[in-house]
């Protein structure tokens, strides 16, 4: 199976495990929940889809990488303690809490989570001294004599022997004890990704030339090399980030992420291309070599995704400014009833709820559940109240009570009205690009594969299928109608023919 439908399947297993009697109970008792085991090759995304899954099932999330575990850092360390038995009294063998165990306690007291995943990274890579104890797990889930808290679920990852020649093949014991799922590298899936995650337009366009470029492990000494999902992610990073910072980009970056000479070689010549194809209208791209048309394709893609993104945070922050302000006003209608108006309790409310609500992300962060998405809206969110606070506070300073609680009372929907005006206007540019572009390409490629890749990659898009399905659902059928698997596979052998 390819990554999207192992994330599709490890929801199901959560949502199975998760599941209680009327009673109360779970329906499947923890010593028989199989730990997931998802077998695969090194940076395919194994780890970055079990933060997605703990994210978006509202689960906790310890993550250990197993390598750096030895016997004892894993069980605990022995104690001696004295026990009555029969009268007598005996000196037995204890052992405090695992590293492992207490790192989900310690979490369950963080974020209040009393359900989550424990991922043992790299589980075919541990020692020899620590496998029996880590088998008795698997079954168990206890170290030494502490048992993993009801309601955590196990999984795991590893790497095929074939990958990494550090591994150990599973024993039947150990396979007998686990919920199996191989995963293999798929581009059309890590393409949905991309166009979502803001991967460099240049490494999208690139695969759409080269998808057999996408992936590739030699694990004998002395081969050519590996590419993978991963290389490929971390070099977009640093590509947009030296773009941004105006630093130069030299011919040997891509060969320090991609470990293929020719795969980085190519790579560097097409990124010079998109370079140079950014000073070109759209318009003249019908008379442009299939290449060029490729990177101008892109082009036009990342300026609907750029506005698509700015229409969503337009929205998620009007959302987010309502919900927040509505709160504090409800606090403070509240208080009002026990004493008189003060406009300043209400700024001083907000202020409240501001910090409770930067803990709580900071929490969150502390614990690998927030995503960087997140995180920046989150951001934005506090910059615009820190913002409508001070403004409010210099006018509260200037104005009588009265007039200074009206002024309060009455701004905050004002700042709702000012951010949903911004999303209007956000909506009347995108739809117009969105036409625009739509007509070119039908005039231009009508029925060809620079259509069909356009509306593909639109419909990959979470903000700008959302926003086609809103706004012009008819274009949103036309395109989704495109998304055909026959299509698909016909678009890569095309390009493996160019």
């Amino acid at each position: 199976m390819n990554i999207r439908e192992a994330k599709e399947e490890l929801k199901r297993t959560i949502l199975a495990y998760t599941a209680r009697t009327e009673n109360g109970t779970y329906r499947i008792p923890t010593v028989r929940q199989r730990p997931v085991l998802l077998m695969g090759p090194p940076g395919i995304g194994k780890t970055a889809v079990m933060e997605q899954v703990a994210r978006e099932c509202g689960l906790g999330l310890v993550a250990y990488t197993m390598t750096h575990h030895t016997r004892q850092s894993a069980m605990g360390l022995p104690t001696m303690e004295k026990k009555t038995f029969g009268g007598r009294e005996y000196v037995v063998t204890d052992y405090t809490m695992s590293e492992i165990l207490a790192s989900v306690y310690e979490q369950m007291e963080q974020t209040g989570k009393k359900e989550g995943i424990l991922f043992l990274d790299e589980i075919n890579c541990v020692s020899e001294t620590l496998m029996p104890a880590l088998l008795q797990f698997l079954q168990y889930k206890t170290f030494g004599n502490h048992k993993l808290p009801e309601g955590w679920i196990v999984m795991a990852a590893g790497n095929p022997v074939r990958y990494n020649q550090s591994v150990r093949e599973l024993d039947t014991a150990t396979i007998d004890r686990v919920k199996w799922m191989e995963i293999a590298p798929d581009l059309s899936v890590w393409q949905s990704y991309a166009a979502n995650e803001g991967i460099h337009p240049a490494i999208c366009s690139f695969l759409n030339w080269k998808p057999e470029s996408f992936y590739g492990v030699q694990a004998e000494l002395g081969g050519r090399g590996f590419v993978t999902a991963r290389g490929w992610e971390d070099l977009s990073r640093i590509l947009l980030t030296l773009e941004e910072l105006g630093l130069a980009v030299t011919e040997e970056l891509p060969g320090q992420y991609l470990h293929h000479r020719e795969i980085a070689g190519e790579f560097w010549i097409y990124y010079r291309l998109y370079q140079a194809c950014q000073e070109r209208p759209y318009e003249k791209m019908a008379g442009a070599p299939y290449d060029e048309r490729l990177c101008m394709l892109q082009m036009l893609l990342q300026g609907v995704y750029r506005r698509a993104e700015e229409w969503q945070q337009a929205g998620e922050l009007f959302q987010s400014l309502e919900y927040f302000f509505q709160g504090c006003k409800r606090q403070d209608e509240t208080r009002k009833k026990t004493s008189a108006p003060d406009p300043f309790v209400f700024l001083e409310l907000c202020g409240e709820q501001l910090e409770n609500r930067r803990r709580g992300i900071q929490v969150k962060k502390e614990c690998g559940l927030l995503s960087s998405k997140e995180e920046e809206r989150e951001a934005l969110l506090e910059r615009e109240v820190q913002r409508q606070l001070g403004v409010w506070r210099l006018e509260a300073s200037k104005e009588k009570e009265g007039r200074a609680a009206r002024s309060i009372e009455e701004g905050y929907p004002l700042v709702l009205q000012e951010w949903m005006q911004r999303q209007e206007q956000q909506e009347e540019k995108l739809e117009a690009l969105l036409l625009e572009y739509a007509d070119f390409m039908e005039q231009s490629f009508g029925g060809r594969q620079e259509q069909y890749l356009f509306s593909l990659g639109l419909m990959e898009h979470q903000g700008a299928a959302t926003f086609l399905k809103k706004r012009l659902p008819d274009l949103y059928t036309s395109f989704d109608q495109g998304r055909d698997l026959n299509l698909e596979k016909d678009r890569l052998q095309e390009c493996l023919q160019k």
